[in-house]
């Protein structure tokens, strides 16, 4: 049996409030886990709640970080827990395609930021360049961008009220970035009608544009279907979470 789908133990050892809603939790496993690359997920088992997928938000040293916005019950819980004990599987799916000395450009909304800071981290490892977008609807719910800075991103803030920075969404602020800047790559997380919009403006970029998506799922290995994208026979938690724009944009428009 593949060891990704086994449950192992970790331990919570932190547990960070990075916005109302959204908390990071710091995990150490007790057995080896496989390193995860940055838009891969973890399915989180939660003892008397449920089965969520989570994606990684920070890897340091053997500490894996996921990232939580208060949603339903078993991810409140997971906001208000700051020790004991949960199980993960994976890491699952597809995983953003870095490569040495380029330059990417990163665009996340709400707490879709999560997978992206990660990825700022192993870029900038790696002799490249991040510009990163983090945008949200008001100051108050703005994550990460203090650590994007502290480790050497080019960082843009958007907020929909003008609270901070930018006023306008996410989508917005790129048109403005593009114009003056060109990237090797653009990654994009955060909710689907902002990844639609964002699709649909940067058509002529396509093929260098990555997806980072999310849908409900309930197996994480695509077996049951839940997690199929608008009809398209895709299913994110096997081919994806991340997918190349012109890979799905014929399928979904």
């Amino acid at each position: 049996m593949d060891s990704r789908y086994r449950v192992k133990a970790v331990e919570v050892i932190k547990n960070v409030e990075e916005a109302p809603g959204i908390n990071s939790l710091y995990l150490k496993p007790m057995s080896k886990i496989g390193k995860p690359k940055p838009g891969q997920f973890f399915m989180v088992w939660v003892p008397d709640y449920e089965e969520v997928p989570m994606s990684v938000s920070g890897l340091f040293d053997e500490i894996i970080r996921i990232t939580v916005a208060k949603v339903g019950e078993t991810t409140s819980f997971l906001t208000k827990i700051d020790k004991g004990f949960l199980g993960l599987k994976g890491p699952f799916g597809t995983h953003i395609p870095l490569s040495k000395n380029k330059s990417y450009l990163l665009i996340g909304g709400g707490y879709g930021v999560a997978p992206l800071i990660f990825a700022t981290h192993e870029i900038l490892e790696m002799g490249g360049e991040v510009s990163i977008i983090i945008a949200a609807k008001t100051k108050k719910q703005i994550i990460f961008s203090n650590e994007a800075e502290k480790v050497g991103a080019n960082v843009y803030i958007a907020t929909e009220d003008g609270s901070m920075g930018f006023k306008g969404d996410a989508i917005e602020l790129a048109e403005r970035v593009l114009r003056e800047e060109e990237f090797d790559l653009i990654v994009s997380c955060g909710p689907l009608p902002m990844l639609e919009n964002l699709a649909r403006k940067f058509y002529h970029l396509r093929n260098k544009i990555f997806l980072i998506l999310e849908e409900i799922m309930k197996c994480g290995m695509g077996l049951c279907g839940s997690c199929e994208l608008k009809g398209t026979g895709i299913l994110v938690c096997k081919d994806g979470p991340v997918i190349r724009c012109d890979k799905i944009f014929l399928r979904i428009y």
